[in-house]
């Protein structure tokens, strides 16, 4: 298997075999079309994928149905690729008559060469989003949570993972409410996990723009909290072969 970090912010690249998945892909130097007065991110490169990383995707996993995460412009790039969701996702895609074949996730699925068991992600993304379990034959697995984790899901299940994908820098809505972890909580989260690898997504939020910065508190990764025992990927392109 190769995880590939495939942008600066939280788009990722899955091999297993001769395919690949794409879990949240934002490929464009624009997060939304024009001032994006709400949200807005802009970056210098689309992706850190290669013409043949791009040939190998068949599938697209959307995790959560917020403009950062379900990228409209990117997904219509990628018309033959199938598109996995929850049921609130796919009602949007259907409503722009998207070509691709939209199925939806549920507690385990075949995708391409890999098991994919979806789980509710944590609060307060629990109703809305997902987060992902992702094995290969061998038992490699992968577990990616693209906000906040749920201990209870990791623990009820008896997941354990190679390399997880987490979020470390903090972002609180009026400094109360959680939507991204901090480094000690995703520490804590990597250790019930068994994870020795971590790529970090939701990259330096503090690039993030509009209207919404008001209402967020936002913190840089806290270096303190690196566990010498985690190997952690931070960089846009970083990858790691199974």
């Amino acid at each position: 298997m190769k995880v590939k970090k495939a942008d600066d912010y939280q788009s990722w690249f899955i091999e297993e075999g001769n395919e690949a998945l794409l879990i949240d892909p934002w490929f464009d130097l624009s997060l939304v079309d024009g001032k994006g007065w709400f949200l807005q991110r802009k970056k210098e490169k689309k992706s850190h994928l290669t013409e043949d990383e791009i040939f190998q995707v068949k599938n697209i996993i959307i995790t959560a149905p917020f403009e950062d995460h379900l990228h409209l412009n990117t997904l219509k790039e990628f018309s033959k690729a199938n598109i996995w969701c929850s049921s609130q996702v796919k009602s949007i895609l259907l409503k722009k008559n998207l070509k691709n074949k939209i199925f939806e996730l549920s507690s385990s699925n075949l995708i391409g060469n890999l098991e994919v068991r979806a789980y509710p992600a944590g609060f307060p993304y629990n109703t809305t989003a997902h987060c992902l379990y992702i094995l290969n034959k061998e038992g490699f697995g992968v577990f990616h949570e693209g906000h906040v984790v749920n201990k209870k899901v990791i623990q009820n299940n008896d997941i354990k993972a190679d390399i997880a994908i987490l979020t470390a820098e903090e972002v609180k809505f009026f400094g109360l409410l959680t939507l991204s972890m901090n480094l000690k909580n995703t520490m804590i989260a990597c250790n019930l996990l068994e994870a020795k690898k971590l790529f970090i997504t939701g990259s330096n939020p503090l690039k993030n723009t509009g209207f919404i910065n008001h209402f967020l508190k936002l913190n840089k990764l806290d270096n303190d909290f690196i566990d010498d025992k985690i190997e952690i990927f931070y960089e846009a392109g970083s990858s790691f072969f199974s």
